[in-house]
């Protein structure tokens, strides 16, 4: 099976490179645009291609012989974000089925348009053009919330915020609901989808226990071993907690005011396909808080929210 996988640099990438090598059976391409990014390892495991989204003419020989496609692109913090991923979608989509491609598996957000911010509703816009040519390919959409790993901007943001301050006085998105998952879960679930049957369209929601974002704070805390207090009022606007989140984390104002905006938003899962579909038991919040603080403190740290260039048009995605 030759398996082309895009945004090979960026934070959930970079973990799916790694399992997709050791796994049997398969011919892994990355598609970059600057070899010169990727490790020795990689350049001798892989083959490796050149070739942008946002050109189509370079798409067609990366996807040239390949079975399967994953899609990790998202334009994070450029202020017309939502048309980049609307177009390189397109773009990308159309190539899959010049070059007969059989299925694409695509990593987007979970919540809805209603209530959806606007990077969420860029992840669902995305998953609708990947998922819109059913009759010539396959896709697969995974639907991910916020994502616990060492090193992925939510665990971050939280992980730094405990760490550092004993009581918070927090804005009231602390009581939305939201439904975390582990970094290895969502791995596992990647490469799983490559054995899926052909057919037709699925989107595939991930996480197994909701929670307000408070309560997820108090119980990485607790995972931490600290014991941390909340004060949620209603003074903190989502600037002021952009703002808030700069000072205490190592997350920047472009980032931190997009992953404050979606906060206003509940995003929990819909669906059990995830059962139906796969024999994957889930790891617990508290055993993917003791995997990513065990990574950062034996400084095994595999990949980093920031490693994909968050500016990029072809940023991978980094929950």
């Amino acid at each position: 099976m030759r398996v082309l996988l895009t945004g090979a640099n960026g934070y959930i990438g970079r973990r799916l490179k790694h399992a997709l090598i050791q796994k049997g059976g398969v011919t892994l391409r990355l598609m970059v645009r600057n070899p010169n990014s990727l490790s020795s390892v990689a350049k001798e495991q892989c083959e490796i291609i050149k070739a942008d989204v946002m050109s189509p003419e370079t798409l067609d020989e990366a996807l040239k012989e390949v079975d399967v496609a994953y899609y990790l692109i998202h334009g994070l913090t450029h202020s017309n974000f939502r048309d980049l991923d609307r177009q390189s979608a397109q773009n990308f989509l159309d190539a899959c089925v010049r070059q007969k491609v059989k299925k694409i598996i695509y990593l987007g957000g979970l919540g809805d348009k209603q209530t959806g911010s606007e990077h969420l509703l860029s992840r669902i816009e995305t998953g609708e053009i990947l998922s819109s040519a059913p009759e010539k390919l396959q896709c697969i959409w995974f639907r991910a919330g916020v994502i616990i790993g060492s090193g992925s901007a939510s665990f971050e943001i939280i992980r730094n915020l405990v760490q550092k301050l004993p009581v918070m006085i927090t804005p009231k998105w602390v009581s939305t609901l939201i439904t975390p998952i582990g970094v290895e879960d969502v791995i596992r679930y990647l490469v799983a989808a490559l054995e899926l049957e052909s057919g037709e369209n699925r989107m595939i929601d991930l996480g197994e226990e909701a929670m307000s974002y408070g309560d997820l704070m108090l119980r990485v805390a607790a995972g931490m071993g600290l014991k941390r207090y909340l004060l949620p009022v209603n003074l903190l606007t989502p600037k002021l907690s952009s703002y808030w989140l700069t000072l205490f984390t190592p997350v920047p104002y472009g980032v931190a005011s997009s992953l404050i905006e979606g906060l206003k938003s509940e995003v929990v899962t819909t669906n059990t396909l995830r059962h139906e579909l796969f024999t994957i038991t889930p790891h617990t919040l508290e055993e993917a808080v003791h995997h990513a603080v065990e990574e950062i403190e034996s400084n095994q740290v595999i990949s980093r929210w920031s490693d994909s260039g968050a500016g990029s048009a072809q940023s991978d995605s980094s929950d």
